[in-house]
């Protein structure tokens, strides 16, 4: 079929050769074995999801879309609407809280109910649509992540030199990080077609599949590979490294005789609290995607994992802590942002009745820090 050498085959289709077909970003899993099918009895019923089950993913999947969308709308709105929220890192978080919000909107739906059904009944043009979105939305937060950390790290050991990063710098690296994410994802949009595939038992029903038409397998298989490396392996290597770094340099800074002002200690207590929230969103980031981006490497490379039987009921709850990861960075930052944290119990609050006066915030803030130092 168009110059590929696999016979391709859709789940439900009556088969006599044992061949197993598996579409990578998809996972739509389509699957058969002559012996499945003999025990089972019918190759119709051999992968059936039961209703209840059905439901039940769908109650999943639809909260974590929901939630993800609600609370990530919340963040852009806390960083676009106060002036004191407009900081470098924060404008990163609000890059991140746009690439979790595409993420809650076009990935979780359509990825689960094209893998639920394994056949493909939106509309065609989704079919190459919503994977490049999906894999730039996760380049986006990925290297979001790893932009973060290394203004972090440039904060606390060169902290004259990161003055530079204004917020007009921070805003030219977000848009090369979206120009290199969409060329990343480029490959999606010219592999990805809707395929036609007759029944085999009848030769009468045709059903489509979002499948790679576009490239030749070897390529195709190549072009994963590299994208686990540059959308997790790569970048968590880099933020690893780079929040090892930082930690090493406050313990440095903790050792006894350094001298050090009150104001000065406030200030690195600021600092060791931001660094503390990001890099646990780092490590819920690398955490919830881990079984997904392994499961996609070993269906590369050991392609037979496919004719497991319960590969579905793996491929689902992967797939669906993946997806989740675009719902918790909200709470992380309520937690243990203590600005956040206000602006979101406030605006929670008083939703509608009340505004936020920066310029009193300012004052008060000035306020507290003069009673602080005559405190000291």
């Amino acid at each position: 079929m168009d110059g590929h050498s696999t016979d391709f085959a859709p789940l439900d289709f009556n088969v006599t050769d044992s061949e197993n077909l598996t579409d990578p970003h998809w996972n739509i899993i389509i699957n058969f074995s002559q012996t499945d099918t003999k025990e089972a009895g019918d190759a119709n019923n051999l992968y059936e999801v039961p209703l209840d089950i059905v439901f039940l993913l769908s109650f999943c999947y639809g909260l974590i879309s929901l939630v993800s969308i609600v609370g990530n709308i919340l963040v852009l709105w806390i960083v676009a609407s106060s002036r004191r929220m407009q900081t470098v890192t924060n404008i990163f978080i609000a890059n991140l809280a746009v690439a979790d919000i595409i993420i809650g909107v076009f990935s979780i739906p359509f990825q689960f109910q094209a893998a639920l059904l394994q056949r493909w009944l939106l509309p065609y043009f989704m079919c190459a649509f919503c994977p490049y979105v999906q894999v730039v939305s996760v380049n986006v937060s990925v290297f979001t992540l790893t932009a973060i950390a290394i203004e972090r790290y440039r904060a606390i050991t060169s902290p004259l030199k990161a003055r530079f990063c204004s917020k007009t710098t921070a805003k030219i690296l977000i848009l090369i990080i979206w120009i290199s994410s969409l060329v990343v994802a480029c490959p999606n949009a010219v592999a990805l077609r809707v395929v036609l595939l007759m029944d085999k038992a009848t030769g009468l029903r045709e059903k489509p599949f979002c499948l790679n038409v576009g490239m030749q397998p070897r390529t195709w298989k190549a072009y994963n590979h590299a994208l686990v490396c540059v959308q997790y392996l790569l970048p968590l290597t880099i933020v690893c490294y780079t929040y090892g770094r930082i930690w090493k340099k406050l313990r440095q800074s903790k050792i006894p005789g350094n001298t050090e002002t009150v104001r000065d200690a406030h200030i690195v207590r600021n600092k060791n609290k931001v660094i503390k929230m990001m890099a646990i969103v780092v490590i819920i980031f690398a955490l919830c995607w881990l079984p997904y981006q392994t499961y996609n490497l070993l269906a590369e490379i050991y392609p037979t994992i496919n004719t497991y039987r319960y590969i579905n009921v793996i491929w689902f709850c992967s797939h669906w802590l993946a997806m989740s990861n675009s719902c918790y960075n909200p709470f992380i930052y309520a937690i243990y942002s203590e600005k956040f944290s206000a602006e979101f119990k406030a605006r929670m609050s008083c939703c509608g009745k009340r505004k936020f006066d920066d310029s009193a915030y300012m004052a008060s803030s000035i306020i507290s820090q003069i009673s602080f130092r005559i405190k000291y």
